[in-house]
């Protein structure tokens, strides 16, 4: 009996506009669905602006996201929804800093302190909850956050120009490191090998591997930007007609990407203990935020206690079991 599959994906492409000037330069009009933030820092004695347009539909698909990844912050910085964005950001920046002839550690330094000039706002004081890490989108709009808030932002950014790049987790603060050269001065954490110097966002004029003292014997943790899809899935079923010896069962799964970054080659197993026969389902790559469903016609025995089981599992995340309750037919 063949079964029938079906996945029906959905996703949001974003699309913005943004601009970084020296000095303050005019924003374009945005489209009404767009939230206008502007920025202002100083970085080399330059008074620096940045006009953001960023999609409110983006904004939105961010906060209706899981906020309680606590064991690994570097998900929020991964995300791929806001890379279109991100790289528009940077393209400004890096425009303006070739303008003014900057090296790439200027580039990262004047980034450095565009997220430095956010305002500091304590999870429970911002959002009402004692934990809340925001994704970068969530930070821009919000106009600043906590700790780990502009350390994500942060370490997007950097992650997404190609710096080697991780967060820092400390005794009661998060900070970044980027990765430089074994003669580069000042404070780093070692991870793999390599150098990661300490970058701290919400100790405004503090530059590359210069860490507080406070800070300077804490217990470290390095989370690496390293992405991680995680996959959900749940299932009903219904009988559709019994026969003498088999009974057709039509079983509905619901499959969704609720991490970050790409579920490659997931495949769906759906089965019937009791001798029933399965149904194997490929679905394919599976985006970040995408759901969508699957359906399988399964020959299940009667006069038989038995159990539905839907398996998915893929190359790079975690398989999903569920399975019904025992049942008789």
């Amino acid at each position: 009996m063949a079964p029938l599959a079906l996945l029906v994906i959905v996703f949001m492409l974003l699309a913005g506009g943004n601009g970084v000037g020296d000095p303050a330069t005019p924003a374009t009009a945005p489209a009404p669905d767009y939230i206008l933030r502007d920025c202002a820092w100083t970085y080399k004695d330059t008074a620096w602006t940045a006009h953001l347009a960023i999609p409110g539909a983006c904004y939105e698909f961010y906060k209706s996201r899981p906020h309680d990844r606590l064991d690994n912050y570097a998900q929020y910085a991964l995300s791929d929804y806001d890379r279109d964005y991100l790289k528009g950001l940077i393209c400004n920046f890096r425009d303006a800093g070739a303008a003014k002839n900057y090296s790439e550690t200027d580039d990262v330094l004047n980034i450095l302190a565009f997220v430095q000039s956010m305002p500091y706002a304590p999870d429970k004081l911002s959002t009402g909850y004692d934990e809340y890490p925001r994704y970068p989108i969530e930070t821009l709009v919000d106009g600043g956050g906590d700790c780990e808030d502009t350390a994500i932002l942060a370490a997007a950014i950097l992650n997404e120009m190609g710096y080697g790049t991780v967060l820092i987790r400390l005794d009661g603060h998060m900070a970044l490191g980027v990765k430089c050269t074994g003669d580069f001065p000042g404070a780093y954490y070692v991870y793999k090998g390599a150098r990661y110097y300490y970058l701290d966002t919400t100790c405004k004029g503090l530059g590359i591997g210069q860490e507080p003292a406070e800070y300077a014997r804490s217990n470290a943790t390095i989370l690496p930007m390293a992405s991680e899809p995680c996959m959900y899935a749940n299932f009903s079923f219904r009988v559709e007609d019994r026969g003498a010896d088999f009974a057709r069962c039509r079983v509905h799964c619901n499959v969704s990407n609720v991490g970050t970054g790409t579920a490659k080659n997931a495949t769906l197993r759906i089965t019937g203990h009791g001798g029933a026969p399965g149904a194997y389902v490929p679905i394919g790559d599976v985006d970040e935020g995408a759901a969508g469903w699957v359906e399988a016609t399964l020959a299940m025995p009667v006069n038989e206690t038995t159990q539905i089981e839907c398996v998915l599992y893929g190359e790079n995340f975690k398989p999903v079991e569920v399975k019904s309750g025992l049942f008789y037919l």
